[in-house]
């Protein structure tokens, strides 16, 4: 059993690099979901919210990839946004058995009102880096999953 005190001790940054990459996403994440907190959005929602905004007419199974979430996720993620009056979902064009995700009005402006969090959260990163630092950080990340992307 650990105890309290080697508890507090944990060097993060000296585990597998997969941990330290959760770390950083975790604390970035958290960080969003802070300033989100007056909006009554979740990380994902508010996620969700910018991609139909980038990609009107979306559609669920498109979005799975993109959130890497599963397909019943995006069904309630799409149900609490509709029942918080931020979505509609209209018939397909070309096949009724699909359905279009656009935005309220209202989820448009939340949609706007926050986009700037992300880049909030970079400026705070890149304060406590050079910009070649911060230009290599994303660099290899993109790097990385590339790596994993092509098997």
């Amino acid at each position: 059993m650990i105890k309290e005190s080697e508890h507090e001790d944990w060097q993060w940054d000296k585990g597998p690099i997969g941990r330290l990459i959760k770390t950083g996403y975790i604390t970035l994440r958290r960080e969003v979901e802070e300033l989100l907190v007056p909006t009554g959005l979740s990380h994902t929602q508010w996620s969700a919210l910018g991609i139909i905004r980038h990609f009107p007419g979306i559609m669920p199974s498109q979005l799975e990839p993109i959130l890497m979430i599963e397909r019943p996720s995006v069904t309630s993620l799409m149900n609490g946004l509709a029942s918080k009056g931020l979505i509609i979902r209209k018939e397909h064009p070309q096949d009724g058995r699909y359905k279009q995700i656009y935005l309220t009005e209202m989820g448009l402006k939340l949609a706007e009102e926050t986009q700037h969090f992300t880049t909030a959260i970079e400026e705070r990163i890149k304060e406590g880096m050079t910009a070649d630092e911060f230009n290599s950080l994303r660099a290899l990340l993109v790097k990385m999953v590339g790596l994993f992307k092509e098997e």
